[in-house]
């Protein structure tokens, strides 16, 4: 189902181009200026497989080094990225957004028919799991596949800017159509191409229906990194890899009052270690949804979702998907590569785990209080406060020591066998979740409320394919998932 506004009302080709360069950096300057600028903001989404999906991709890592928009007359205009380069895990960009490239009031008011994304480095990880109804990836099978440097060919689109129009357009990877599995093999991956047909779509924002207010194109969620600025009216988190969002402050902001890893009072402070939800206005600036509060000052942690079944007490294996680095002193520093696989090692004197709620609704597991790896599930989306760090090293994977373990939210797809409100069930979710039948995921109408994409609320998702980011207590739990997030394909 196409849930998005297509721009001159078709379905948008973008131009995606791979190189270590930032793509074309001139402006305009003869005959495209049909009088005035315009303001565009242009974020970053995926497509997911159709579930139910032919294998397990743990991470879809790209790094991006420039974006822009071609006249039909002139040169190329030039986003700019939020940071030099932008890597992410495209996976957590099923149900969520990024902001990609901004250009206030300075695009000139013209006709443009390309999109051109500038790509240096591409790493898929990927598994196997090929017996039905047993969680985690069978041990041995996590690899990787990457895509060297490459120029594919453009299509066109027809967007018209007059001026001082403020626009939005969301750029999406389609998962499917960059990856080929093997013929022999299984749910193996066997290559990754983004130069094929259709890898990069676009729409324009806002979508055609959603939870967001009037003048907001998109939500951006989830930004976690240092608070490094606070005060009454706004709040600015820097994150390792995608750049500082500042949001502002009103009324209907929630939030959290307590730091996950200690239960001290937490307000917005700089130095904090924190998470926002945020919406991105059409003039490009960003309003506060909610502020999470992780920890009382930033240093080392690293998220990712759990790819094995642990097999001891004090060890499991997830694949980094974001990480937050000390400001200084960091014992991680340039040695972890988003995507890799890490060998995590409960310390001597690791705390008790705890749960991020971010105000969601929680069920009570094993994995609250408990110390002990055997209470962490595959599908699972933890964060590990890293005290050693040691790089990997040919086969030889990653390894990080940690003192702390928060659950925090998995990124998924299914689709929808029916709604009860307040839950949606959501079956068809990749193997290595072991889950057959459908599993129950809730959604809050409380504050903070669920935030739907694609659709205004869970009413019209019976049938649907879906992506959620929510908090995943275990197939044998009722709920299974709290939603943060819902987007409707």
């Amino acid at each position: 189902m196409n849930r998005r506004k297509a721009l001159s009302y078709a379905i948008l080709p973008v131009a995606l181009a791979l190189a270590s360069c930032s793509g074309p950096q001139n402006r305009c300057t003869m005959n495209c200026n049909n009088g005035g600028t315009a303001t565009v903001s242009a974020t970053l989404a995926t497509v997911p497989l159709v579930p139910p999906p032919g294998t397990n991709i743990l991470s879809f890592v790209v790094t991006i080094t420039g974006i822009s928009l071609t006249p039909t007359s002139g040169s190329a205009v030039s986003l700019t990225l939020p940071v030099t380069s932008v890597t992410v895990d495209l996976m957590r960009l099923q149900s969520d957004s990024i902001l990609l490239g901004q250009a206030l009031a300075s695009v000139p008011a013209a006709t443009y028919n390309k999109i051109t994304v500038s790509v240096s480095s591409v790493v898929v990880t990927f598994c196997t799991q090929t017996s039905p109804g047993t969680s985690g990836c069978t041990t041995g099978t996590v690899a990787q596949v990457t895509q060297a440097a490459t120029v594919p060919a453009t299509s066109s689109f027809s967007i018209t800017l007059s001026n001082n129009e403020q626009a939005g357009v969301q750029v999406q990877f389609n998962l499917a159509n960059a990856l080929t599995l093997s013929a022999t093999q299984p749910q193996v991956v066997s290559k990754v191409d983004l130069t094929a047909t259709n890898v990069l779509t676009a729409s324009v924002l806002p979508p055609t229906a959603s939870s967001l207010a009037t003048g907001e194109l998109d939500f951006v969620e989830d930004v976690t990194g240092s608070v490094t600025a606070s005060s009454s009216s706004s709040v600015t988190v820097k994150t390792a890899t995608r750049g500082s969002i500042t949001a502002a402050i009103n009324q209907s902001s929630f939030f959290g009052v307590t730091c996950v890893t200690t239960s001290a009072n937490c307000p917005p402070a700089a130095g904090q270690f924190a998470s926002i939800d945020t919406a991105l206005n059409s003039d490009g600036t960003f309003r506060l949804l909610a502020y999470d509060p992780l920890a009382p000052s930033t240093s080392d942690w690293i998220e990712g979702i759990v790819s094995l079944t642990p097999s001891s007490t004090s060890q499991f294996q997830i694949v980094a998907n974001d990480v937050t680095l000390a400001s200084s002193g960091s014992v991680i520093g340039t040695k972890l590569v988003l995507g890799d696989p890490v060998q995590v090692t409960l310390s001597g004197s690791v705390n008790p785990f705890v749960v991020d709620s971010h105000g969601y609704p929680v069920v009570t597991t094993p994995f609250t209080g408990s110390n002990s790896a055997s209470n962490i599930l595959p599908g699972q989306t933890v964060a590990v406060h890293v005290t050693v760090f040691t790089a990997k090293n040919g086969t030889t994977l990653a390894a990080a020591t940690v003192d702390t373990v928060i659950l925090r939210f998995t990124r998924v797809s299914g689709n929808v066998a029916n709604v009860a409100s307040p839950f949606i069930n959501l079956q068809s979710l990749p193997p290595f979740f072991g889950a057959t039948l459908s599993l129950e995921v809730q959604i809050s109408t409380g504050s903070p409320s669920t935030n739907f994409d694609g659709s205004a609320d869970a009413s019209s998702l019976s049938g649907a394919n879906v992506s959620v980011r929510a908090l995943y207590f275990g197939s044998t739990f009722n709920p299974s998932f709290s939603a943060a997030k819902v987007r409707k394909h």
